[in-house]
């Protein structure tokens, strides 16, 4: 199943906010599918436009901490969503942000809850059905105490621990596959054993381009430790699809999960037009077989999966979430 709702997505511009994050990488995803001769007639039988928006702030309080809460829902929600979304730069000035341009930028929470349903509804769908895509969510930066690179508030953990509260789920891995590292899932999780992490991404760049530990000798929260962590370094590309296999062997024999969460970010594409992934460069076909591959290893040990669509930059994002999706629909429609 596919899940898509024009309500559970942030639409940068409308903010003044010039992120590439373009809508277009859903809504192009969509068109093809619902174009391709096959699916388009069936649509019915894999699209879900509509689901409850039933995440509040007893949800949130699971994976993040209360002054942040209060800072996120108080006087402080501006300068919290500027820090997330980095809208300033190192002199103080706007940083891809012109407040006359857009809304009030207090309008993304209403979005960012609404997308933290989204991610609920495909954990619920996932295990109903075995299988579910989330175009939208993915927010692996934002963690227990503050949000960062443009993650406000943590949908993966926000929508599986509540699904944990209400006994849909015993034990769970978390598999992100996003270019960049997934350090606020890491910390979050860390005090929830039975859900393990594995991030796979750029060994350098952002956000492991800061320290180690801070001025004070403390850890810096990007580093924070996951269960197990994959860093790829620039012109290792030939040995990615081989490290995640491993990786999830190791995870394997550590106890099989009643439900996988995977961050299938796409920005380790080639053509992805954010700067900060220039470091890791799959082709077309490579990421393909990472999709094809993750979702295989997946079905043939009877993993439910539920898949949010994470990261991913620039004008030919969509095809690499289509490519993907047009061949999985079709296999689960057979």
């Amino acid at each position: 199943m596919l899940i898509y709702n024009e309500n559970a997505r942030i639409i940068f511009p409308r903010y003044g906010i010039a992120i590439p994050s373009l809508d277009s990488r859903k809504t192009n995803t969509l068109k093809a599918l619902l174009e391709d001769p096959e699916l388009g007639p069936r649509s019915r039988e894999w699209l879900i436009r509509d689901f409850p928006f039933v995440i509040d702030k007893s949800d949130l309080a699971r994976a993040h901490r209360p002054a942040y809460l209060e800072r996120l829902f108080g006087a402080g929600q501006e300068e919290t969503l500027i820090e997330a979304y980095e809208l300033l730069d190192e002199k103080g000035h706007y940083n891809r942000y012109d407040p006359e341009e857009g809304e009030a930028l207090g309008g993304i929470v209403r979005d960012v809850m609404n997308i933290i349903s989204g991610s609920y509804a495909a954990v619920v769908e996932a295990l109903d059905s075995g299988f579910c895509y989330f175009l939208g969510g993915g927010m692996h930066h934002a963690h227990p105490d503050f949000g960062h690179g443009f993650c406000l508030l943590n949908d993966i953990c926000v929508a599986l621990l509540r699904a944990r509260k209400e006994g849909r789920f015993r034990t769970a891995w978390i598999i992100d596959v996003d270019a960049h590292r997934g350090d606020g899932s890491a910390e979050i999780m860390a005090d929830y054993p039975e859900i393990k992490t594995l991030s796979i991404h750029m060994a350098s760049g952002w956000p492991l381009d800061s320290p180690e530990r801070r001025e004070d000798g403390s850890l810096n929260p990007s580093w924070f430790p996951g269960d197990l962590d994959i860093p790829v370094a620039e012109g290792e590309e030939a040995a990615y699809i081989p490290r995640l296999i491993k990786g999830l062997d190791e995870l394997d024999r550590s106890g099989r999960p009643d439900l996988a969460f995977v961050v299938g970010g796409v920005d380790p594409y080639e053509g992805d037009e954010l700067p900060s992934t220039d470091p890791l460069n799959l082709s077309k076909e490579q990421m393909m077989e990472r999709d094809m591959g993750l979702y295989r290893y997946l079905e043939e040990r009877n993993i439910p999966s539920a898949w949010v669509s994470a990261g991913g930059y620039g004008s030919s994002s969509w095809e690499i979430h289509t490519q993907f999706l047009r061949k999985v629909l079709k296999q689960r429609l057979a």
